[in-house]
């Protein structure tokens, strides 16, 4: 038995053409469309499953630096009441809504329906 090795380039340039290959290709990815997204979705899960417990149970903090972390909250948790700021937003509301209130002058009619 004696086997033929040559190589037709025509056959072969059949099958390795581009736009076929693209076609092929898109084919079976739209084939196969629900399969890959689940697939992401699987492994996106699984990658925030992995953060959640890298940062939630897995933390790296020490007793120092979380009693700092506490008496940083315990300081800022009063409000700092500035009763100058307030008073001039309150001013400037008070004038706005008085500007508001006064009767509009010399409106033009610009739909000419007063004649």
């Amino acid at each position: 038995m004696k086997m033929d090795l040559k190589i037709d380039l025509k056959d072969l340039q059949k099958y390795l053409n581009v736009s076929t290959m693209r076609r092929s290709a898109g084919i079976f990815f739209f084939k196969k469309a629900q399969f890959f997204l689940l697939l992401i979705l699987f492994f996106s899960a699984i990658y925030l499953v992995f953060i959640w417990y890298t940062y939630i149970f897995n933390s790296q903090w020490n007793d120092v630096r979380v009693k700092e972390y506490m008496t940083a909250k315990q300081s800022k948790s009063e409000t700092v009441f500035n009763r100058e700021n307030f008073q001039k937003v309150i001013d400037e509301s008070n004038a706005r809504s008085a500007e508001f209130e006064k009767p509009l002058e010399n409106v033009e009619d610009i739909f000419r329906l007063n004649k």
